[in-house]
């Protein structure tokens, strides 16, 4: 495999599912730290262009992990004898619904029927739960690979998981290790030549040696890179890193790593206190300066190290994938929640939200009924329009679709009355029910999560714009409560 196309499958993970416009595809787009380039399809979505045998070769996202998976599934059938048709596959637990749609295409496309997407904290937690059942326990699940970083917190109460926060970064993992141990070298090269001695050769030699040499620091006080002929003169260098260098250089990304643990536990509403065991998940969790503050974080009789880093999450998923198949009898009763990452609600009059479904919560979930009522006398047609987002001012929120109930029987404003339910099912999908109440005349909207759902970036930024702005919205909330009918949710008609 070329330089090009390993880079692409090392990296795909990070914008499969998302449009080219993208914040994040673009930042990639920019960098000069992929190899491949990223570009434009026809219909705003993300491609990738790779040269493959002298060719130029385009594909999406969703193509390319169809090659792998396909790669897996012939490896798989021909280890056991005997084809391979389905799968359980596992997923950041940050993915947006998008993306998760978009890896299920992937393997579809690669001519495997998916019995179950399954959220990689989740996987790990029951690998390492399934001798633990009866027992009551709070894990947090710090899933730390090469791409991105998943801390989940997720509740086992006997046979039921339920993830109770998630918060996490699909661009943030050991990958971002590597490249600044390359930034470091390179400018150490550059000081000892004076030259510029570097090419796409060198620079992938130097990249696989970080690599190397990240995971030897990980049980070495010190590790060497040796390099030879470089530049005209055929110049060696001999360059060394130890444990407390590596540690100064990759300090801030460790406290980021702990920020996002930081916001997980808020979302939940506990404390370290009440965490009854740490997970240790994805190969960059031996990196001994991440172990170190995890240890003093929550005390070393709570870092749960029996796991093997590398392998917790395909064996959880390994063990979901028997349960399918009714050949793992000890977890067939088991049940698992998932949360939602954003609240869900109606605009009200005058631009203020009533959330319905709040952040964090577990899914399936249906609302209560909420009561609503006309605003104008005679009032014929009324607008509901749905957002999902964490300020009270719908303006800063994600519209996610709009209905209507038409042909609304005469009254005074305040007299006509609308039952309103939200349900959000397990597969992401929401339905919004609205029903008049004294004719029964109803209407509804199925909004597919996966068409409209922001990118996990942009989740990130709601929630941090609403933490930023939460004075704003009191305010706003105070006003505008202070010119509303009391206690009535309230929708203006569509003239």
């Amino acid at each position: 495999m070329n330089a090009e196309l390993q880079a692409l499958k090392n990296d795909v993970k990070r914008f499969i599912g998302r449009k080219f416009d993208d914040t994040y595809v673009q930042k990639l787009k920019n960098s000069d730290d992929y190899r491949f380039k990223i570009v434009k399809g026809d219909e705003g979505q993300t491609e990738v262009e790779v040269r493959y045998d002298g060719l130029i070769v385009r594909k999406s996202p969703e193509e390319i992990c169809s090659e792998i998976l396909k790669n897996m599934k012939e490896s798989a059938s021909e280890y056991l004898g005997t084809p391979v048709t389905e799968a359980v596959i596992s997923v950041p637990a940050y993915f947006s619904n998008a993306q998760r749609k978009a890896t299920k295409a992937a393997a579809e496309l690669s001519g495997l029927t998916v019995l179950k997407l399954i959220t990689e904290p989740v996987a790990a937690a029951i690998h390492y739960a399934q001798d633990r059942l009866n027992t009551n326990s709070t894990l947090l699940v710090f899933d730390f690979g090469g791409g991105t970083l998943d801390v989940s917190i997720i509740k086992v109460d006997g046979s039921m998981f339920a993830v109770k926060s998630i918060e996490g970064d699909s661009f943030f993992g050991g990958r971002d290790f590597d490249q600044m141990l390359l930034n470091s070298f390179k400018s150490a090269i550059q000081e000892r030549l004076s030259v510029n001695v570097f090419d796409g050769r060198l620079l992938r030699r130097i990249q696989r040696m970080c690599e190397d040499l990240k995971k030897s620091l990980s049980f070495r006080a010190a590790h060497s890179i040796e390099l030879y002929c470089l530049g005209e003169d055929a110049n060696s260098l001999k360059l060394t890193m130890n444990r407390q260098q590596f540690d100064t250089l990759i300090g801030d990304s460790v406290e980021r790593a702990l920020g996002i643990m930081t916001k997980c536990l808020k979302g939940a509403g506990l404390t370290k206190e009440n965490i009854t065991d740490v997970l240790l998940v994805g190969g960059s969790t031996r990196i001994p300066k991440i172990r170190e503050k995890l240890t003093s974080l929550f005390g070393v009789n709570k870092i749960r190290t029996n796991l093997n880093p590398d392998q917790a999450v395909a064996l959880g998923a390994g063990i979901q994938a028997a349960i399918f198949k009714k050949e793992f009898k000890k977890l067939e009763k088991y049940e698992i929640t998932e949360i939602t990452p954003l609240s869900l609600g109606l605009r009200l009059e005058d631009d203020l939200m009533a959330i319905l479904i709040d952040k964090n919560s577990s899914i399936p979930k249906r609302s209560n009924p909420n009561i609503c009522y006309t605003v104008e006398n005679n009032q014929k047609v009324a607008s509901f329009n749905i957002y999902e987002g964490e300020r009270k001012n719908i303006k800063y929120n994600n519209l996610l679709g709009s209905f209507t109930i038409d042909n609304l029987p005469s009254g005074k404003a305040g007299d006509i009355k609308f039952e309103v339910v939200f349900h959000l099912d397990e597969d992401g999908i929401l339905e919004v029910s609205a029903r008049e109440t004294s004719t029964g005349k109803h209407n509804k909207l199925i909004v597919t999560l996966g068409e409209f759902r922001l990118c996990d970036h942009e989740i990130r930024q709601c929630i941090e714009n609403a933490e930023q702005n939460k004075k704003d919205d009191e305010l706003f909330d105070k006003y505008q409560n202070k010119i509303q009918v009391p206690n009535a949710l309230i929708f203006k008609s569509l003239q």
